[in-house]
Formats: C-alpha cells, structure tokens, sequence
C-alpha cells in the first residue's frame, strides 16, 4: 500500500510539473499606437530605442501621411530622400505593373501623394518619442543615444531658398540642453543645402562623435535640384537633388556659444564621377579596442552614360579623432559574395551598412539587380572589421530561394534584430507582389536565429501555447532597435481575436517594447521557452505566369501597404 501511494504521489508532481504554465520569453508593452499619431495616417513604426541601462523604454517611433514606401517595396520607416538606393530603381522593375499603379494613384495617400508633398513642400512624416509628436520643422529624429535626451535626425526649413521650390535640410542633435544645428558647410542660396544625421557616439570627454550625410560643394547634373522638387511626378529618381558624402560632426556641448556645425566629409568616394548624381553617408559609428570607425555607403559608378548611373556600395572608414577636430580615413569595400554592385554579372544593385558595435561586428544589406527565385531579394549581411573573408549571408535562400532578410540593428552582445519573409511567402515578388515581412532575432555568435512571434506565447496549465494578451493577438512585423540586455522596439500589428489574426483583418499598428521574462544561454533563447506561433498559410501567389495577380485584392492592410490575394489553401 506504502509503494501504491508512494507512485501516486510521484504521479501527481509529475503531473503538477507538467501542468506548471509558463510565461512567454518576450513580455510585449505598447508605447504607441495610430491614436498617437492623429493626423499621419499611417503607422506609428519603431525605429530606434535609448541605450542606456535605466531608459530602456524609450522608444522612438515613425508615422507619415502617405503610403509611398509600398511603391518602392520598402519596410514602411525606410523611406528617407537622402537614402536614394531606396527608391531610385522605382516600382515597375520589381512589382507588377497593376500593383505599381494601384501603390501610385490607386488609393488615398499612395505614392503619389508622397511625390505630390515632395514638389509642393508639405510636411509628411513626423517622430514620436515619449507622447510628444514633432513633424520635419520641428525635426525627425532617426537615432536615440543613451537616453530619450540624446538624439540625432534632420530638420527642413520653414521657407524655400530664394530661387527655387527647396526648402533646405540640416541635421540635428538634440539634448536636453537644446537642438545643435549641423549642416553640409555649403550655402544653401548657392549649392543648396541638404544635411541629415543618422548615428551618434557619446565620447569620453563628453563631446559627441555624430555621423550621416551631407551635400558637397558639386552642384549635381542635369538639373536633379529643380526636377527633384520642382520637376514631373515621375522625376522623383533624380532625388535627393544634391550630390552628398559621408558625413562627421564634431560637437562640444559646453561651447554654448556655437550653436551651429559645419560637416567634416569623406575625401573621396568609392568611385569618383562629376558628372554623375552621386550620393553617400555615414550610418553607424564605434569605438572598437581603442580605435574609431564608421559604418555606411558610398557612391560606385555603373552606367558612365547616364548621370543616374551611380550604385550604392557599403564601405566603413577609419576615423581620427583628436582634441583639434575629425576626419574620415580611406574607405574600404566590405567584401560580398555576391561581388560589387552593378559589376561583372551585375548580380548586385546596392549594398549599405547599417550599424556597427564595440566588437567590430558589422550588419548591412545586399539588394540583388538580377532576379532570383522569383525575387529581387534584399540580403542581410554581418562581417567583422579586421577579419580577411567576406560578408555572411546567414539567410541566404532560407527558407526558400531568393527569400528576403533585411538587418535593421545590433547590439555589443552581437545579437541582430530585423525582418525578413513571413514563413510560409513563396509567391513571385519579381513582376508579382510583395511578401508579408516577419520580425526576427539573429545570434552571430551561434548562428542560430528565431522568429518574434515564438518568443511572444507561453503555455498554459494543460501545456498548449497560449498567445492572447488582455484578449488581444499580436504579428510582429519589423524589429528596429536590440539594447544589450536584449530588449526590442518592434512594430506589431494588433488584432482584438484570434480569428482577425488568422485571417490578417482589422488589424491597429502599435510600436512595442519588448522585455525578456527569462535569461538567454550566451545569447540564445532556451529551446523550451520558443513556441511555435505561425500564421495560417496562405496562397498568395500568382494564379498565372508573370507575377499577374488574381482577385480580389485588399488594398490596405492596417498599414503593411500589401496587395494580397486572399485565396485560403484548403
């Protein structure tokens, strides 16, 4: 009877054990949603985080008034007029031609309206930091420093140039003391003016290192200033409308008597072409064992007959640094597989660096020219300064051929947060239409990697995946910021049931932070604590050749901007 009891007791904490529920690894906190940002449109998106230990929830966010961003196939906070391998390739060369016209002029606020707002001047993104919405005048802010006090962005004018539609850029870097002024050096009357900054680096003499980009002293050919602001519709891939360079700014705090920062730019580019629109910046920057780097693009010649013929190559820069000012050393090619954008097979058009972190790690991307799997995929890569072979692709053709995987950010326990394909997007993207892009975070250490969306659902008492927050389901869609104790500023689609998530309706965009409830094993999530949370597969491909898409179609999708057919797979 003793040993009877003695296997029941056993039985039952075995049974206890595994009936324990267990809580999801990520906790999701929505910081911002569409009514923080009445009067964009759409969004709010994250796009950046403060880094410092006790600020963690700061988290930067993005909305617009227009959907341009689907036109060029971009994630929705991509679209930036200084970043031109974002959209000078256009829609028709990627999409189909009926979803291009649909994205142009087929709906309120398309892409139209964001080359309408271009040419007339309207204001038509605006930042969202801590409850506080601020448009282009009052500034855009692109990165976060160690608190929601430090950031650096751009501002544009409140008035034109005297002789032409221009309203004129500068960068910014904003403290809690006030907003620095940093711009290219030229006169904006003459060559014009156009200066944004994207990365800052807080120096142990309390000065701050910022970086991005800024025009030169070249005026750009064939008139790209007017036809990119005053010109036709369809000019828009002469924009920015200056040639820019790599940019550093210098900038001592406690000189409160200067206000305003002249650029320090890059000598050269990767290749040097007068009569070309020729565009670069700087996009990260780092200490790495004493010394200084920067992480971007410059310019690299394809086409010797057309002034728009330059490509985007991602490069990183040695920098000086001394009590007297900055400079930028000899660019150097970050290594891809894939080769130089544009030449020998042309498989590639444009690569860029994003970001870089104490350990010399590098991330950036690698967008193909050539078709590949049905897809001008967009490649994630990571490389280390210092190191003598070339970039990994860790997702290349993962899951399936010509899958897309874009970085966005890392942080210094080299861990990488971004996007890449909802798991089960096969349909042809080349002349057809866009995947749906799901949140992902990558271990370059280990190599392993993770959807978001597993690491948001716990387990129930019974054992089974349990998902539902306050009632309401969650897609992450895009992952923007990763601090070193590895939280996350995503954006998220938000659905009130279980049924509006599975069938993608009704969704609200909200920008979320995310919070570890459990400890990573030398940065990977425990095997345990990831649950499986896909969406419903769907058949969105073609149901002819070519990419043609069937119907019917939904327009909008709570901001994705995707056009889908909605024809469920029995």
């Amino acid at each position: 009877m003793r040993h009877q009891l003695s296997l029941l007791a056993a039985l039952g904490l075995l049974a206890g054990a595994a009936q324990a529920a267990q809580d999801p690894f990520y906790s999701i906190t929505e910081v911002a949603t569409s009514e923080d940002t009445a009067g964009a449109g759409f969004g709010p998106w994250a796009v950046g985080m403060a880094t410092g230990s006790s600020t963690r929830d700061a988290v930067l966010s993005r909305a617009s008034n227009n959907d341009g961003y689907s036109f060029f196939n971009m994630a929705p906070m991509a679209l930036d007029l200084a970043h031109r391998h974002r959209y000078e390739q256009g829609c028709t060369a990627v999409l189909a031609s009926a979803v291009c016209s649909a994205y142009w002029d087929g709906m309120d606020n398309g892409a139209y309206q964001w080359r309408a707002d271009t040419l007339s001047y309207v204001s038509q993104t605006w930042s969202l930091l801590d409850g506080s919405l601020s448009d282009e005048q009052d500034g855009i802010l692109t990165r976060l420093g160690e608190t929601k006090y430090e950031a650096v962005g751009y501002k544009v004018a409140v008035s034109p140039t005297s002789d032409s539609n221009y309203y004129p850029r500068t960068g910014l870097l904003r403290l809690a003391s006030g907003d620095i002024e940093l711009t290219s050096g030229e006169d904006p009357d003459s060559v014009g003016g156009f200066a944004s900054a994207y990365s800052l680096l807080k120096l142990d003499d309390d000065r701050y290192l910022v970086g991005g980009t800024a025009n030169t002293s070249v005026s750009p050919p064939d008139s790209a200033l007017e036809l990119c602001y005053e010109g036709d519709a369809d000019e828009h891939y002469l924009c920015p409308g200056f040639n820019t360079q790599a940019a550093l700014w210098l900038v001592d705090p406690s000189d409160s008597a200067t206000t305003s920062y002249e650029s320090v730019q890059a000598s050269a580019y990767d290749e040097d072409d007068a009569d070309m629109l020729q565009t670069a910046a700087v996009q990260g920057l780092a200490e790495v064992d004493g010394s200084y780097w920067a992480v971007g693009y410059s310019s690299h010649i394809y086409d010797g007959s057309s002034s728009t013929g330059e490509r985007n190559l991602a490069v990183f820069w040695p920098i000086s640094l001394s009590d007297e000012g900055v400079s930028l050393g000899d660019l150097q090619q970050i290594p891809l597989d894939a080769g130089v954008p544009a030449e020998g097979d042309g498989v590639l058009r444009h690569s860029w660096a994003l970001a870089i972190n104490d350990n010399g790690w590098v991330i950036g991307n690698q967008q193909y020219g050539t078709a590949k799997g049905r897809n001008l995929p967009i490649e994630m890569f990571v490389y280390q300064i210092g190191s003598s072979g070339n970039a990994a692709v860790p997702f290349a053709d993962a899951p399936s051929t010509g899958s897309n995987s874009e970085a966005a950010a890392l942080n210094n326990v080299n861990q990488v947060v971004g996007w890449r394909d909802e798991r089960s997007e096969t349909q042809p993207v080349y002349q057809g239409s866009p995947r749906l892009q799901e949140a992902f975070l990558y271990n370059i250490d280990s190599g392993n990697s993770w959807r978001l969306n597993d690491l948001i659902c716990g387990r129930d008492e019974a054992g089974s995946a349990s998902c539902a927050i306050d009632g309401k389901y969650y897609y992450i869609a895009y992952a923007n910021a990763i601090n070193d104790d590895g939280s996350i500023a995503a954006t998220a689609y938000r659905y009130d049931s279980y049924d509006d998530w599975a069938n993608r309706n009704n969704p609200t965009t909200v920008s979320i932070l995310l919070n570890k409830n459990s400890a990573f094993e030398d940065g990977d999530v425990p095997d345990s604590l990831v649950v499986t949370n896909a969406l419903p597969a769907n058949d969105y491909g073609a149901s002819s050749g070519g990419g043609a898409l069937g119907a019917p179609w939904v327009l909008l999708l709570g901001g994705v901007g995707l056009f889908r057919v909605l024809r469920r797979k029995k």
